[in-house]
């Protein structure tokens, strides 16, 4: 172990390297059925987990909004995705039995009540960070029932934001209504009137400050509640806020005459009228308006979703950001820049020494920044290559690519524009590239290319040499500050191979690309990690010591879960970070007893893939863009990258991966029912909290590659 760490680090070495006791247990006596959790209900599970750690008191009070707001945000996705799936498949089969067994109707269901009691819950945990933001000088209003403080009434209507109003007689219609936009539905006798906030932004309004006190009033609450003065010549039955959740999935076909990138513009649009497969009403009871409104969307009583709780909370994370409240907040975090790239004239000049790793948030994303803009401006760089998902509509990175082409360098850019919910912002980077001389590669085919690459070529004395960022994150220099991921510097032959390799196959100049230290989806990934994992179980059966640890966002692909069930049978050691969603089941006897699975909810959004095997000594690790899911496996381009450094072996497996599985604040256990439960400290066990940890390495003790194992 690198003495830079220190003795305090000895415990995760031996935590992560222990080798399993007992033998080998009998054959499980599981019911096929029931080897799998469902993977949309252990999602609901992880979001109820970022529930609690808005619930949690010792959590400062904007933060605790921060991750109510994401609850609000990570649902509406999951109905425009996944719920939205199920339907269109319940429609078409309506006997469909999904993998295990269970009828899509009753999934269905299923989600269904787990949302609701999420949504009762969720509307607690608010009610209790309003209070406590009222206690510290920032009062939300919410609530304008009651007694009427005409002050009040005023101030609001001299500061009310654009809005729309439609009116409809009872029956007829509603008009064509945007997606998760708010509105609020007033009834009359006889007809009813649809009033639409055109900005979301807008809804919060602030007020004139009392006192010290910041005023927040959200206007749609305000509508419902002053609907006999907006609406002075009408009797007023009832008004509620609303909103509606369409289905997101797009529609297009490679094969179409017309540009990929003009079908999906296109198919963007149509999203905005695609079939609602929510409508959420903010209203203390079920009424006549809401299942009127129900009726008139297409929807079955399933699909009306009632609650006494503000719609679309991500509005109030604006307040996150206020100046004034910095003591409400987490002190923020100071990335630093490795010493390594410090000390160093460049970037070349640092990864030719060695490898770097980066470990965003802590390690500063303006280190990939430098990167890309070096090789812009130095004119011994003749080509770049790179590969985008999702990045900012002001890209750094995106600008050093503009600059480079503009200096007459080679620039080959791969811009994911299918990536969802980022698809016009794509096509807008696309075009913009081309414009300045960058050839844009289109991947073949419906795949996505989810793979995060970088190829700089540059002339030397020695001739051609090649430069390699990869990483587990996008180049995306706000979610670099949000989620942590790992990143690696290298001027590795074998890897710059590949990697170039990797770039002539996303283009269709290889049609059969042969990969030597890259394991690549849809090509090889699946097979290999099978591989591996298999090669643990054969080692363990072999007397040897099997050991595999894991770090990901989800777990689903059922072949995957059968290999390490399998691994667990013959005695390997299997621990997981699995911050989402969960497919496999641990500690079942005669199954999966030696499979631990942990989940780590805190600050910054767990986001890094790392993947260790003991290989019978030899310790392979991998970084990847890619989850252990069958879309990862089958449907994108993705890259698992080896850490070939034996320092940064130990820091990923000793740091990364051995402090995640130790945590002991702000993690979570995945029981053999399906339920987590917070991990408890032992006795006497002093606090570890993983992302304090890694920050705290980054600032004072930084582990490096130029500086360990000297």
């Amino acid at each position: 172990m690198p003495e830079i760490l220190g003795e305090e680090f000895a415990p995760f070495h031996v935590r992560l390297d222990r080798s399993p006791r007992g033998v080998r247990p009998p054959r499980p006596r599981v019911r096929p059925r029931d080897r799998l959790l469902n993977r949309d209900l252990a999602w609901l599970n992880f979001n109820d987990r970022v529930l609690a750690e808005a619930a949690d008191p010792t959590v400062p009070p904007l933060e605790r909004l921060r991750f109510v707001t994401i609850v609000s945000s990570n649902l509406d996705e999951f109905f425009m995705v996944r719920v939205a799936g199920l339907a269109r498949l319940a429609r078409r089969d309506p006997g469909f039995r999904l993998p295990g067994g269970l009828p899509v109707g009753e999934l269905i269901t299923q989600i269904r009540e787990h949302v609701l009691r999420q949504k009762a819950r969720q509307a607690v945990v608010l009610g209790d960070i309003i209070a406590a933001l009222g206690e510290r000088g920032i009062r939300i209003l919410v609530d304008f029932g009651g007694r009427r403080d005409a002050r009040l009434d005023a101030q609001i209507q001299a500061r009310l934001p654009p809005m729309s109003i439609c009116m409809r007689r009872s029956t007829q219609s509603p008009p064509r209504l945007a997606s998760e936009r708010i509105h609020v539905f007033v009834r009359f006798p006889g007809e009813y009137a649809i009033v639409t906030l055109e900005a979301r932004e807008s809804r919060l309004l602030e007020l004139p400050p009392e006192g010290r006190t910041r005023r927040y009033a959200l206007i749609e609450r305000w509508l419902a509640a002053s609907a006999a003065r907006v609406f002075p010549d009408r009797e007023v039955i009832e008004a509620f806020p609303f909103k509606l959740i369409r289905d997101a999935d797009l529609r297009y076909r490679p094969d179409d005459e017309d540009t990929l990138e003009e079908q999906i513009v296109e198919a963007v649009h149509r999203r905005r009228r695609a079939k609602v497969v929510r409508l959420e009403v903010d209203a203390p009871s079920y009424s006549e308006g809401a299942l009127l409104l129900a009726t008139s969307f297409g929807l079955e009583s399933g699909g009306l979703y009632r609650f006494a709780l503000p719609l679309d909370l991500r509005t109030l994370a604006r307040l996150h950001g206020l100046r004034s409240a910095r003591r409400l907040r987490y002190v923020p975090i100071r990335p630093v820049v490795p010493a390594a790239l410090r000390r160093a004239p460049s970037v070349f000049a640092a990864v030719r020494g060695r490898d770097v790793l980066l470990h965003h948030p802590y390690d500063s994303f303006a280190a990939v920044e430098r990167f890309l803009a070096e090789a812009a401006a130095d004119p011994q760089v003749t080509r770049i290559y790179h590969a985008m998902y999702r990045t900012t509509r002001d890209s750094p990175v995106m600008n050093a690519l503009t600059q480079a082409a503009r200096r007459g360098k080679q620039v080959t850019a791969c811009i994911e524009i299918k990536a969802r919910f980022d698809e016009l912002n794509n096509v807008r980077w696309a075009e913009q590239l081309r414009a300045a001389g960058v050839e844009v590669v289109r991947p073949l085919g419906t795949h996505k290319a989810h793979g995060k690459a970088t190829l700089v070529v540059r002339l030397e004395e020695e001739g051609e040499a090649t430069y390699v960022h990869l990483a587990t994150g996008n180049y995306h220099p706000v979610t670099a500050r949000q989620y942590t991921d790992l990143g690696l510097l290298t001027c590795d032959r074998e890897l710059a191979h590949d990697v170039a390799t990797y770039f002539a196959a996303l283009s269709g100049q290889i049609r059969h690309p042969v990969f030597r230290e890259l394991l690549v989806a849809p090509g090889n990934l699946h097979q290999q990690t099978l591989r591996l994992i298999r090669e643990e179980t054969r080692i363990q059966r072999s007397g040897g010591q099997g050991r595999i640890a894991a770090k990901m966002n989800a777990l689903v692909d059922p072949d995957i879960a059968e290999a390490l069930y399998e691994a667990s049978c013959a005695g390997v050691r299997v621990d997981l970070i699995v911050r989402g969603s969960c497919c496999l089941i641990p500690g079942i006897q005669g199954m999966s007893e030696n499979i631990r699975v942990v989940s780590v909810i805190d600050r910054f959004l767990e986001h890094s893939r790392a993947y260790y095997f003991r290989a019978g000594g030899a310790e392979r690790v991998y970084l990847s863009s890619a989850d252990w899911m069958p879309r990862n496996f089958y449907s994108r381009y993705e890259i698992a990258f080896p850490v070939k450094d034996v320092a940064l072996k130990r820091y990923v497996r000793d740091v990364v991966l051995a402090a995640g599985l130790a945590d002991n604040v702000k993690s979570w256990t995945l029981l053999p029912d399906g339920t987590y439960a917070r991990s408890q400290r032992s006795p006497g066990a002093p606090a570890l909290r993983s992302q304090s940890l890694f920050e705290d390495l980054a600032r004072r003790r930084y582990l490096h590659t130029t500086l360990a194992g000297r």
